[in-house]
């Protein structure tokens, strides 16, 4: 077996490997003196980390920190009162402005189709529609039985 990685050796002294993986790596270890001397390395860092004093910082950092965000955010509220309408006006006047074009345009066509009997309402379907340009010209002259 090849030496582990340096991160797996790590692991296997912090104690954060899965059950199967910490047995092989105590097997490999075993019969390996450079996994060994790196390990007997890494206990005596973590030993000499864990002896150093916790610095104080002379202050509640997560207090301060909340104060300053309320403070921002109430700085915020104060200087736009109507924030959440200013956001939603633009995207309002565009879903009025396309709703309106449906509306006209449905208006449109009704008024058009109103006027025109039904039989040219299915001139739409023949091989050259209504104002449709004519490929040839006998095309142009086939009326599928319609007037």
């Amino acid at each position: 077996m090849h030496c582990p990685p340096f991160d797996d050796l790590s692991a296997y002294v912090d104690h954060m490997l899965k059950p199967r993986a910490r047995e092989r790596l105590h097997a490999h270890v075993e019969d390996c003196p450079d996994c060994q001397r790196q390990l007997q390395a890494l206990n005596t860092l973590r030993s000499r980390l864990q002896e150093m004093p916790s610095p104080e910082l002379g202050f509640d950092l997560g207090a301060r920190l909340q104060d300053q965000l309320r403070a921002a955010s109430d700085r915020q509220r104060q200087r736009r009162p109507g924030w959440a309408w200013s956001g939603w006006l633009p995207a309002g006047l565009a879903a009025a402005a396309m709703a309106s074009g449906v509306w006209l345009g449905g208006l449109l066509v009704a008024g058009s189709a109103a006027s025109l009997p039904r039989a040219t309402m299915a001139r739409v379907f023949d091989p050259v529609p209504p104002g449709g340009l004519c490929a040839a010209a006998e095309l142009c002259n086939l009326s599928k039985g319609m007037p």
